[in-house]
């Protein structure tokens, strides 16, 4: 009988360090996921979102040209702007209107759910280069408007409503991601000759120090002439 004991006791000894090894791979298994679902952005804190402060767009605009169309637009409409609507990621948010503050920074749109339009840029259907940003995320909110930006393909419809009922249409042509602190901003904002919707919105890694995004995802959106 007590050899019998000893022999359970050696087989309890021989097995422990084998449930110590195995809970240890568990938890280093835990960490990485926890790791890669914060990178991916599927996890995230209130600290980790943007607020009022962060810049949708670009600092440093300092007296851009007005937008211009080198040839004559069609007839357009002057009615306020209203709403903007893209179905592929089911946005349908109202617009509001900004420009530059003080330090020739972008002002940032009202909330989480309202896309800016730049008075800077042209107006749609005006010929040019119509400027949008808009929120990815909002602390207290998690997602916003464009949190599925990324998700645009070639083709995909952006629509811009008017007061009036005047609809404009344009086709989504390309997507970019830029470096906020060293990108072409009169590039992106500045006239084009082929009018456009540029959408832009956060991207990158967020600062918490800061409150401010390190890029710039960038969707470019040609005209649609029914």
């Amino acid at each position: 009988m007590v050899e019998h004991g000893a022999f359970r006791t050696s087989r309890l000894g021989g097995r422990l360090p084998v449930v110590i090894m195995g809970a240890g791979i568990a938890a280093l298994l835990a960490a990485v996921i926890l790791f890669v679902l914060t990178v991916a952005g599927v996890l995230g804190s209130g600290p980790a979102y943007s607020g009022p402060g962060t810049a949708t767009g670009f600092g440093s605009i300092y007296g851009p040209p007005r937008a211009q169309p080198t040839s004559a637009p069609p007839t357009q409409s002057d009615a306020p702007l209203a709403r903007i609507l893209i179905p592929a990621i089911e946005v349908d948010a109202p617009i509001s209107i900004k420009g530059t503050d003080a330090a020739g920074v972008m002002e940032t749109p009202n909330g989480p759910w309202d896309v800016a339009w730049y008075d800077f840029s042209a107006r749609p259907g005006a010929g040019s280069n119509a400027v949008f940003s808009g929120h990815v995320d909002y602390v207290d909110v998690g997602p916003a408007v464009f949190w599925r930006l990324r998700e645009l393909a070639p083709e995909d419809i952006v629509e811009v409503r008017l007061e009036d009922g005047t609809v404009y249409r344009y086709r989504v042509a390309a997507m970019d991601t830029v470096e906020a602190a060293t990108a072409d901003v009169a590039k992106i904002v500045g006239a084009t000759e082929q009018e456009m919707a540029t959408l832009i919105t956060c991207t990158g890694t967020f600062d918490a120090s800061t409150g401010q995004y390190d890029k710039r995802l960038i969707v470019r959106a040609e005209r649609m002439y029914d």
